[in-house]
């Protein structure tokens, strides 16, 4: 875990670099404290309301300079880039929760919505209480890799973990890629380069330390030139910490510090995925829910979603005779169940 500088406002904690800044009022310091934070330092402004965790994932570049060592010659091409770098260049929040307890109450919900992922839940508690040991006051969790049965509910405990932290997400289905470009972007020399969607995303949000999920990775068929018989290996260097803090974006041709991201990669087969990738992940297996954990998953949803309790019977009902065999098809039912609940009677 990198070091950070605790600021004051008001009694500022500053480095020499910073100490012009020591006079200034609250909000011009809190911004001139960002302006001033160089590349993959994070900082942590300790105000009276509350803390606020920021980092730089690039440092301000010159862009006549840049566009000419790039070779972007078309005008489009250039204004999309010039966009991407002056929103990668601007300092970025890192959000979540900042305490040990903050993490323990984030892990409980979890759990209480879904505990059939427990082991899951618990990789990542364990590796955030961690990362707060060490000094963050963030959501930071290692690389994690979570494999199980189709309609377990993978998808939806990522979007559950996303919207509990506040830390936003970027979703990404690996079974609908046929190349590696939606991850990595297309160098500029290509006719049809573009940035990949984690560029855009970073980019086109406030926040460092997002939640990137890479859903069915081991679908993922590389059909470009020279593509590897396993994609998956060419994504090592974004799960290792130092390669990663020093990420050469394709088509901006900018580095990138990337290390702030929370991976969480989705997979119903392991032996899919590269050696190399796993080796530098936490990886998690989980068994299949049987049908008494859907029942009892069923009974507690109801309960959350305000249906009614007279529902329980006919769902538990189903799963054991069968006709539920996935957390999928449960959700899915119970949507509808919402849904119909939601409509306007009729006279």
């Amino acid at each position: 875990m990198r070091k950070f500088t605790i600021m004051r406002v008001g009694n500022a904690q500053l480095g020499a670099d910073d100490a012009e800044s020591d006079d200034l009022p609250r909000q011009d310091y809190v911004s001139e404290a960002r302006y001033r934070s160089g590349p993959g330092k994070p900082r942590l402004l300790a105000l009276k309301e509350h803390d606020d965790a920021f980092v730089r994932i690039s440092g301000p570049i010159d862009h006549a300079e840049h566009a000419s060592r790039r070779g972007a010659d078309d005008r489009r091409d250039r204004h999309t880039v010039r966009r991407l770098i002056d929103n990668l260049t601007e300092p970025k929040s890192l959000k979540g929760p900042a305490t040990l307890h903050q993490v323990d109450e984030l892990a409980a919900t979890l759990f209480a919505e879904a505990p059939n992922f427990a082991p899951a839940i618990q990789a990542i508690r364990t590796s955030a209480l961690i990362h707060i040991r060490r000094g963050a006051r963030w959501l930071q969790f290692r690389p994690t890799v979570i494999e199980s049965s189709p309609g377990a509910g993978k998808t939806r405990l990522t979007h559950r973990l996303s919207e509990l932290s506040g830390v936003p997400l970027i979703y990404l289905d690996c079974s609908s890629m046929s190349n590696l470009t939606p991850i990595l972007g297309q160098d500029s020399s290509w006719s049809n380069s573009r940035a990949s969607e984690i560029v855009e995303g970073l980019s086109g949000g406030s926040v460092a330390n997002v939640v990137v999920v890479l859903d069915e990775l081991d679908k993922l068929r590389d059909y470009g030139r020279n593509a590897s018989p396993q994609p998956s290996e060419q994504l090592v260097g974004l799960f290792e910490k130092r390669s990663a803090a020093a990420h050469l974006d394709h088509f901006t041709q900018l580095t990138l510090d990337l290390s702030f991201i929370n991976w969480i990669i989705l997979t119903n087969d392991l032996q899919r995925l590269s050696r190399p990738l796993l080796d530098r992940c936490q990886v998690v297996r989980l068994p299949a829910p049987t049908a008494q954990d859907i029942a009892q998953i069923a009974a507690r949803e109801i309960e959350r979603r305000g249906l009614e309790p007279e529902l329980v019977e006919p769902i538990t009902r189903a799963v054991r005779s069968g006709r539920i065999t996935s957390l999928r098809t449960l959700h899915k039912l119970l949507d509808a169940a919402a849904a119909a609940s939601a409509r306007p009677l009729l006279n």
